[in-house]
């Protein structure tokens, strides 16, 4: 964690090295910054502290303690906000099977001026009420997240992979409100639904939707947001990490797959891997019973776990051409 706040420390700062025992505002920080690092903070480790906590913990080593005293007492926030600024419809983006969706922070600037950005991430710990059993009452969390932060708010749905199920579930209940979203994004959303969510749960080894792929693609979501300095909800890394993440997506794989969608008439579009662009354009396809026929599908990779690798670049060029063509 130390060396964590190390690094974040320096990026706000702008400098090449830190000291473990040097004091933030002797470097230069003020009041701007930390502000900054504190938000960086709870991006990172699902905390939100008081800017007066640098006052008492100025350095690096005082500041971890009192994160460290936190971290995992407090449930982490659903809303994250990727890049909060901006007056056009913002983009609320739900997490796929791993709970966690800092590797959005890779579209930052990349969706154009003024075009607030928000994960909205899984829990981190037990559901008021007790776990959420099925998408609904996620949807519902996540519902309540979005009207309370930005009450009265437009907003636009994009969910990764079989996180599309909950943004379409969000949907119909926010259709239900009278607030309909103007748009609802898929970022390569199960081909199939019921039973076949995140893959056949028979799969061979090392094809998608067996333990190994699942273990591939924490591998790959953990180590893109060490990039970015953390991630907000699976602290750590290695084998660990991992594997709490591969046990949060077989459990999510089960609620998915108990949904059945419903048809939704508003604005669609799926940003897919070809072989899912081919598999959704099938005429048996389940997916053609609930979507309106105006839907845009946009080809992007040549596979799952390659639509981030290039720090999302192929991803965000084509949901701005999707926003820029619905002039949202």
């Amino acid at each position: 964690m130390a060396r964590r706040l190390q690094e974040i420390w320096k990026a706000i700062l702008d400098l090449d090295e830190v000291g473990a025992r040097d004091d933030f505002f002797e470097q230069g920080g003020d009041s701007l910054a930390a502000t900054a690092l504190m938000a960086e903070i709870e991006l990172a480790f699902g905390v939100k502290l008081p800017i007066s906590m640098l006052l008492e913990a100025p350095t690096i080593v005082q500041l971890t303690d009192r994160v460290l005293a936190v971290v995992g007492k407090t449930e982490s926030p659903l809303l994250i906000p990727i890049e909060p600024g901006g007056d056009r419809t913002p983009i609320f983006f739900v997490h796929g099977l791993h709970g966690q969706v800092l590797f959005t922070r890779h579209l930052r600037g990349q969706l154009g001026e003024g075009r607030p950005l928000f994960g909205l991430q899984g829990r981190t710990g037990p559901r008021p009420g007790g776990e959420a059993e099925t998408v609904a009452e996620i949807a519902a969390d996540y519902v309540a997240a979005i009207r309370a932060a930005r009450p009265g708010s437009r907003s636009i749905l994009a969910g990764y992979c079989a996180g599309t199920l909950i943004a379409w579930e969000m949907a119909q209940q926010l259709t239900e409100l009278g607030e309909p979203p103007e748009a609802v994004i898929g970022i390569d959303p199960p081909v199939l639904l019921q039973g076949d969510v995140g893959g056949p749960a028979n799969a061979p080894e090392g094809a998608y939707g067996s333990p190994l792929a699942f273990r591939d693609e924490a591998r790959l979501l953990i180590a893109g947001t060490a990039e970015q300095h953390a991630d907000p909800t699976i602290i750590g890394r290695g084998d660990d990490a991992v594997e709490r993440a591969v046990d949060r997506a077989e459990r999510m794989r089960l609620i998915l797959n108990r949904y059945q969608p419903a048809p939704w008439a508003g604005k669609v579009a799926f940003i897919c891997s070809a072989p899912r662009v081919k598999r959704l354009r099938e005429p048996r396809n389940p997916w053609r019973t609930v979507l309106p026929r105006s839907i845009r599908l946009y080809a992007v990779g040549d596979g799952h776990l390659e639509l981030f690798r290039d720090r999302g670049k192929r991803v965000a060029q084509a949901l701005k051409r999707y926003l820029d063509k619905l002039e949202l």
